[in-house]
């Protein structure tokens, strides 16, 4: 038996339509276990008999026959068991890169940019693209952090999910080629139990243009997302990991539920699940709907 997830972010959403649609689509027969709405979503669960759903519905979802979230999967993460969920920053947590908003205020901007968009689009190694952009901040007041601090707003459903996960007690955790110095923002507000990130070498209220510890590239970050399991002994199957980049996909592929969220291509191709039609509350409604 498989599982399918069908969701939007849209009031008027018909889930008859939307199972009828993926039935039509995929030749799979679906039945309905479960639905509900939450937070301007409307969605449904699932079954199907059929072993190979996850990859009938993966392909639909890159051919791009639907307007609405499609998961399938022989089984999700549930509320009523320990879980865990680690959330990349930059695009997926917050709306900004929080590197080329810093470089917009020392006016390397378009030049920081760039390079930002083909580490992301998997076209440069993330390591070396972040040393060369962190370079170019080199000298600049360390002041416009809190500028950035200012102007960085969380993603749609950010609240929902972690209220959602946090009321079952899951355990919460950033992995970000991003910086500490912006995360704590979001560290703080929802009580974090785990920050792997980036941190900006600072000196006498500028910035050296270096990073101030090991860099946190794709690897780093499936590291982070391992430990975090580990130290509060979490199964496989109840781990969460979303992300945007090409250097999410190595944390992304070691979880039960890896989602590219509103992601680059190459990220959609490879990673099992896909959101573009949703917010982050679309995994807290799985979640509701699951338990």
């Amino acid at each position: 038996m498989s599982l399918i997830y069908i969701v939007k972010k849209d009031a008027n959403f018909n889930v008859d339509e939307a199972i009828a649609k993926v039935s039509e689509t995929t030749g799979l027969t679906l039945t309905k276990i479960n639905s509900g709405s939450l937070n301007a979503h409307i969605a449904v669960l699932c079954k199907t008999d059929a072993a190979n759903a996850h990859e009938l519905c993966k392909q639909a979802v890159l051919d791009h026959k639907f307007d609405f979230d499609v998961f399938a999967s022989n089984s999700f993460p549930t509320l009523k068991e320990k879980g865990e969920i680690c959330l990349d920053m930059d695009m997926t947590s917050v709306q900004i890169e929080g590197i080329d908003e810093i470089a917009r205020r020392l006016n390397v901007f378009d030049k920081v940019s760039e390079i930002t968009s083909k580490a992301m689009h998997g076209g440069l190694d993330f390591a070396q693209s972040l040393t060369l952009r962190v370079s170019m901040l080199k000298d600049g007041s360390a002041s416009v952090i809190e500028d950035v601090k200012k102007i960085m707003r969380e993603t749609d459903g950010l609240d929902v999910l972690m209220q959602t996960v946090s009321k079952a007690s899951w355990v919460k955790g950033i992995c970000s080629g991003g910086f500490e110095q912006l995360i704590c923002v979001l560290e703080k507000k929802y009580n974090l139990d785990m920050v792997c990130a980036n941190s900006l070498e600072i000196k006498d209220g500028k910035l050296t243009g270096k990073v101030d510890k090991r860099i946190v590239d794709a690897e780093v970050k499936k590291e982070g997302v391992r430990k975090l399991q580990q130290e509060h002994n979490i199964k496989d199957s109840q781990i969460i990991v979303l992300g945007d980049g090409a250097n999410d996909l190595k944390m992304i592929e070691v979880a039960a539920l890896g989602i590219a969220y509103h992601a680059k291509p190459l990220v959609q191709k490879t990673a099992p699940f896909s959101i573009n039609y949703s917010d982050l509350t679309a995994v807290a409604l799985l979640l509701e709907l699951n338990s």
